[in-house]
Formats: structure tokens, sequence, C-alpha cells
């Protein structure tokens, strides 16, 4: 799940509204409703601290389980070399 959704969760857990949230959180309505609304994957840090402290529970438990288990254990994918450019140079010193 994302973290909108876990958020609108764990609010419904105990009974607040967005309103009720937002203003025990310390932040706008606005920013809130945007993050539970648009069911966002990505939240600021500060945003996500305001919204877990203020629901009691910690920051972890509103990520997104799946996101981070394939986040931490997906391997960076090499860099390739560019072919096009080394070719170009060689023309270029072929030609002077």
């Amino acid at each position: 799940m994302s973290i909108g959704q876990n958020i609108r969760m764990e609010a419904k857990k105990q009974h607040l509204n967005f309103k009720q949230l937002a203003e025990k959180a310390e932040m706008p309505y606005t920013s809130l409703y945007s993050i539970v609304k648009r069911d966002s994957y990505c939240v600021r840090a500060v945003s996500l601290y305001k919204v877990a402290r203020a629901l009691n529970v910690s920051m972890e438990s509103l990520l997104d389980k799946a996101a981070i288990q394939t986040e931490l254990t997906e391997q960076p994918k090499p860099v390739k070399k560019r072919k096009k450019a080394k070719k170009k140079a060689k023309k270029a010193k072929s030609l002077s």
C-alpha cells in the first residue's frame, strides 16, 4: 500500500478526519489532503514525521513496505560506456 493509504487507514483506526489530523500534525490541511487523496508514494520526510507523530506511530509503519523491499533488494545497474562519443573523437582525429 502507498503512504497515502497507510495514513488514511491509521487515521480511520483512530477516528480522526483529515482536518483533525492536519491540526494535530500542525500542517496545512491541503498538504495532508494531497498526500492522502493523490495516494502519494513520495512524501517529504518532514511531512511524514509530523503525520507519524500526530498519529503516534513510527514513520516506517506509514511507508510502502513493497517499495522499501524492492529498493533494498534491487541492485544498481552498471553504467554503459558511450561508444558514439569515442567514434566521434576518432573521426575528428583522423580528419585533422
